[in-house]
């Protein structure tokens, strides 16, 4: 039989890893593999830096041959504890005696100072020497431990050891870091896990940064990070060579021989079809800087980045190396499993730039870029990403030829370095019918705000048709983030869209090129053990065939090595309309057959051969294919390719491979056969035309039996698009009946709860007679505070505004935070903890109540179908309240018990000035509430540190009737007014009293509100609380606070120009409030309009219009909007008030 040499260093050295898929690397790989350590020694932060510098050089040395030490950041060691890896912590804060622990695996130590370049040296030469790097203020430790001085080089630099050890470095893997400040603590134990040489020069340039690339093979890549970004990228790619940012990583030697969980990297599937929609315009957000592994490994793991929950509620890009896949494969997977797709948004990962490490595309010669792209192609399998983002030289020529040739690359989304990614101005190159996207706009620090974007956005092209009618949005990391996006988002109008990488490409294709781009999941694949299906021993859904096993099997422990078999089956949906080639490389037998003809019938062979057959194929349609593989003994691959006139030859790709997939099972669980019989898909809330069904498995006038939860509805439609004759099911249906067995086209999924429940609770959990309390009293006013049991206090971190958003469905909100109660990170997880988070009215806030027993309530999630239960049903103060399976527990029951109505408010408006006494208007916004702490810094931008003022306005409710008494505490003077009387006059510069007045109010009634405060110098600080008989002392909330009109005053303010308001008496709108159309009247030939809702948001894009000109609102929602006027320069905003018909 024919032998392959792909795994042959694997083979031969490291044969225990064979089982461990994970840890093995495509061919060709860079990145050094050792084996998979049993355990590992945990080490503390608190090691001194020359410890650490120590610990680097004995971590990596030790990891040559097994890794056994993992310093304790950045949550690594729980990835290794999931890894089944066990860690011992006895060395945590001992370095001599770990050091002495491994002195008998070491040659010696090398003496070094602490944060020099001899630091440089001796890490360096401790990876080839099999030594640690021991700076002098520690050199008792490494002679305590009986180790022997091999060298000193505290005299030495990285030229000197160029010059006498340089042929003893790796030639593929080197490491540009600088040791004179605190990155000598980082990316040591890399180096000298792989004996890379590890430099510094402070010019990329410069003499040694040269000698160290001279030295080096084409495609080698430097870690760390050179003294500016472009040069030294520019300069590595003249050299055919690359760099992973990486200067503040650690553990990779270690991290990089640690599994994944999962045998094979797969992104989350869509939950909603690809659609086109016409007369929109496309924009696709993305993250930058996911090549950036140190990033990656947990320095940006956090609540502001890559676990934001706010990235469940947006369509977003998230770039990131594929690299990562081999050095921390556990690392990558917790970003494929983090990557989220629920009903509110999708999140898509795609290979960061240029590919599995940064360079010029532009900048490196041809046949170098062609070798590199090969090797990017098995790195885009591994990692299952489709997308590669690129970022190359101004003056490069863009050719996205050497990329987009690749079987597993779809699309690149293509950034100049200059005009901030922006320079390619959204022009979209083809190759094979394969798009490479220019950047159009960039969400990037002061360059572009949400505001200015979403402006843009709003007037770009609604043609789907036009390469205008897109853009690619880059999201600058570094003072961006999720926030801005969805803030940005928050600001579009109904004529732009926002989608996943994944499907601006796919629309790009089938609305530029008219292609019949697919969306398939792959096929359905039957692994048996035996050459001919002998014993079949499990199923699962494979995206493509394209799989090489090496000397191995897909799985070792169900098949063995040898003599098993496999089983392809599905639909092939082909591009063109032409005969189609189709090509199976493998090694052994093969039958293939497409649309009931046998193509392929050689079964029996042994041996790697290429089979080909020919069918001709239309455009769009599917076809039925099935490929069964037999492996006898040896090397075990297969590849099924396809090829024609239009057709470059490639792994059939996954999005052309359709099977029906997995059964699954929802709170709306629908049948194929009566009596619960067949293929079943799950259904969540949602509405389903026939492409929706499709995607869960569902196929045209299928259904023929349904199950529906407690809380649950379904609605039955005889046709698509929710049309004809339609039926209500509330409750298990075995069977529909003649009228409706297998006549279901469309399908809705609603809630079924109680709709008569709004209005303001406190939440008494049955079980315990505790109250559901938001943890941290009334301080507990941030994002992420977590939800609990409490004894009753009535105060207003126990209230809670429920609001119907229909079919029995709320959102449970905390009257003192004004914030929802979140599932966290949307979680469909069993027994997570509930937190509080800034209201969306997203799927993961909201609930269903039903009736339980003696008038008490249930909440089940409407994301997960989890009832609101205590962890453990547990009864103490303290209990966690987390979403469970089922609605049975005793925990889970509520009563609801009425306390006076929260408001519903958003602040107070207010109007911030340079000067004591409102000199100079600044800004207008509205603030939620008055409680604030500027110390020595200013409230917003044009704001000075000192010597400023404000004016709140607004309303304000009272929940009860009685006398309030209203306190201020400042720092400096303060004015209050409460129904027009003035409270409080105490414009004084003095700081920290409380200042106090009462007045008499009345529950519901809404009274004029005004606030003045003026800054002198130093600290700054302002706080407005009340109290009552009935009321508690807190800061007065949110919800109980009313902007006035002065909201649409600010928004008017920063639409309009200085002088719009002598303009304005000479603008008529009218008729106003209008219902269908409305006319202008303004002394000019024309004028250029926007029109903006209340909150500023641009809801239609600019045109040009004439005195006099019928202007078509019929489309706007019911409410108020900004109509703004440009007339020569000038800008006025006109209020309209749009009725309803």
């Amino acid at each position: 039989m024919k032998k392959k040499i792909l795994y042959t260093l694997l083979v031969v050295c490291l044969p225990v890893l064979l089982s461990q898929a994970q840890t093995l690397r495509v061919p060709g790989s860079p990145y050094p593999v050792s084996a998979v350590p049993d355990s590992v020694f945990l080490t503390s932060e608190n090691y001194t830096v020359s410890e650490r510098v120590a610990l680097q050089t004995l971590q990596g040395v030790i990891a040559q041959t097994k890794p056994a030490i993992l310093r304790d950041l950045s949550g690594h060691r729980a990835l290794v504890e999931k890894a089944g890896i066990k860690v011992n912590d006895a060395y945590y804060n001992n370095f001599p005696g770990l050091l002495a622990f491994f002195a008998n695996r070491l040659s010696g130590y090398i003496l070094c100072n602490q944060k020099d370049r001899s630091t440089n040296v001796a890490i360096s030469l401790a990876g080839v020497m099999n030594a640690v790097a021991i700076p002098a203020d520690i050199e008792q430790a490494a002679i305590n431990a009986g180790l022997t001085r091999l060298l000193d080089v505290r005299a030495r630099d990285e030229a000197w050891a160029l010059a006498n050890y340089g042929n003893l470095f790796s030639k593929q893997i080197a490491t540009y870091q600088q040791s004179s400040d605190d990155r000598v603590s980082f990316m040591g134990d890399y180096s000298a896990y792989t004996k890379a040489f590890q430099f510094w020069d402070n010019s990329p340039t410069g003499s040694i940064a040269n000698s160290a690339y001279n030295r080096m093979n084409k495609g080698a890549t430097f870690f760390g990070w050179g003294p500016e970004e472009y040069g030294t990228v520019e300069q590595l790619s003249l050299k055919s060579m690359s760099i992973i940012p990486s200067d503040w990583a650690a553990n990779l030697s270690t991290l990089s021989n640690i599994p994944a969980k999962t045998k094979v990297f797969k992104q989350k599937e869509p939950i909603k079809p690809f659609e086109v929609k016409t007369g929109v315009h496309t924009v696709c957000f993305v993250i930058t800087d996911g090549d950036n592994v140190q990033w990656l490994l947990g320095s940006h793991d956090n609540i502001n980045n890559w676990n934001n929950p706010a990235r469940a509620h947006v369509n977003l890009g998230w770039t990131i190396s594929p690299s990562l896949a081999e050095l921390a494969p556990a690392v990558y997977e917790k970003y494929v499993d983090n990557c989220l797709t629920t009903p509110d948004g999708r999140n898509v990962l795609i290979a960061g730039p240029s590919g599995k490490s940064y360079f010029f595309p532009g900048r490196m010669p041809d046949a170098d870029l062609e070798t590199e792209s090969k090797l990017l192609n098995s790195y885009m399998k591994k990692a299952d990403l489709r997308i590669v983002n690129i970022i190359d030289a101004d003056d490069s020529d863009n050719d996205p030829s050497s990329y987009l040739k690749q079987d597993n690359i779809d699309a690149l989304f293509y950034y100049s370095y200059g005009a901030n990614y922006t320079g390619r101005h959204g022009q979209i190159d083809w190759y094979n019918d394969k798009p490479s996207i220019g950047g159009r706009y960039t969400l990037w620090g002061t360059l572009s705000s949400p505001q200015s974007l979403a402006n843009q956005l709003n007037q770009a092209s609604t043609n789907i048709n036009s390469a205008d009618g897109y853009s690619l949005v880059s999201v600058h990391i570094w003072s961006r983030d999720v926030d801005d996006v969805q803030d940005c988002i928050n600001r579009l109008g109904p004529n732009v869209r926002v989608v996943a990488p994944d499907e601006f490409v796919w629309l790009i294709r089938k609305n530029l090129r008219n292609l019949p781009v697919g969306t398939g999941n792959g096929l359905k694949a039957e692994y048996y053990a035996g050459y001919h299906k002998d014993v079949l021993k499990y199923t699962q859904t494979d995206g493509n065939v394209d799989f090489d096993w090496g000397n191995g099997s897909p799985d070792q422990a169900q098949l063995g090595v040898n003599q098993f078999s496999v089983k392809w089956s599905g639909q092939v949906q082909p591009l063109y309309s032409e005969p189609y080639t189709f090509h199976v490389y493998s090694d052994d037998g093969v039958k293939l057959t497409v649309n009931g003809q046998t193509l392929i019938n050689d079964y029996e062979t042994q041996g790697a051969y290429t089979r080909t057959g020919t069918i001709t194929l239309i455009a769009g349609q599917k076809y039925n294919i099935e490929l069964e593989y037999g492996e006898g003994n040896g090397d075990a691959f297969c590849h099924l390719q396809w090829s024609s006139t239009s057709q470059a030859r490639q792994a059939i790709p996954k999005a052309q491979l359709y099977s029906r997939p997995d059964t699954s099972n929802g709170p709306v669980t629908v049948y194929e056969n009566a009596q619960y019989g067949g293929f079943h898909a799950g259904l969540p809330i949602g509405a389903y035309k026939l492409a929706g069904l499709q995607l869960k498995g569902i196929q045209n006038d299928e259904i023929s039996s349904i199950k529906v939860a407690e809380g649950y509805k379904v609605v039955l439609f005889e046709h698509e698009n929710f049309a004809g004759d339609s039926i209500v099911i509330t409750a298990n249906s075995p069977s529909l009946g003649s009228s409706w067995d297998e006549k279901a086209s469309s399908v809705k999924v609603l809630a079924n709860g109680n709709p008569n429940l709004a209005g303001s609770y406190t939440i008494r959990h049955v079980a315990s007679n505790l109250f559901l309390d938001v943890r941290g009293g009334l301080g507990s006013t941030g994002d992420g505070s977590p939800i609990q049991l409490w004894t009753g206090t009535n105060a207003a971190n126990q209230t809670f505004t429920l609001k119907h958003l229909g079919e029995g469905r709320y959102t449970i909100t905390a009257y003192h935070s004004a914030k929802s109660l979140d599932i966290p990170q949307s979680s469909m997880d069993e027994d997570v903890s509930l937190w509080q988070w800034t209201s969306q009215d997203a799927a993961n806030q909201q609930f269903i109540a039903i009736a339980a027993d003696s008038g008490y309530y249930k909440f089940i999630s409407a994301l997960s179908g989890k009832v609101l239960a205590t962890l453990n049903n547990s009864t103490a103060p303290e209990a966690k309240v987390v979403q469970h399976t089922g609605n049975g527990q005793a925990s889970a029951r509520w009563q609801l018990l009425s306390v006076p109505t929260v408001g519903n408010g958003n602040g107070l408006s207010g109007n911030y000035y340079n000067g004591k006494n409102f000199e100079t208007f600044v800004f207008s916004r509205v603030d939620k509430t008055i409680d604030f702490d500027w110390g020595e810094g200013a409230p917003g931008t044009g704001i000075t540190n000192d010597s400023y003022s404000i004016r709140w306005t607004g309303k304000v409710e009272p929940r009860y009737t009685g006398t309030y008494t209203f306190y201020m505490t400042s720092d400096n003077g303060r004015r209050l007014w409460v129904n027009n009387q003035l409270i409080i006059d105490k414009w004084l510069s003095d700081w920290d009293i409380e200042y106090s007045g009462t007045i008499n109010l009345v529950a519901g009634q809404q009274y004029d509100i005004k606030v003045e405060y003026f800054e002198d110098f130093g600290g700054a600080n302002c706080k407005l609380s009340w109290s009552g008989s009935n009321q508690g002392k807190e800061i007065i909330p949110r919800n109980q606070l009313y902007a006035t009109s002065a909201a649409l005053t600010a928004a008017n303010l920063a639409l309009a120009g200085k002088d719009a308001h002598t303009m304005e008496k000479n603008i008529l709108l009218y008729p106003n409030p209008a219902q269908s159309s409305v006319r202008l009247q303004f002394n000019a030939k024309q004028a250029r309009m926007s029109i903006f809702d209340a909150v500023g948001r641009q809801v239609a894009p600019a045109r040009i219009v004439y005195a006099g000109q019928s202007i078509d609102v019929s489309n706007l929602p019911t409410g108020v909007y900004l109509i703004q006027l440009d007339i020569n320069g000038t800008k006025t905003v006109k209020h309209l008030v749009k009725s309803a018909e």
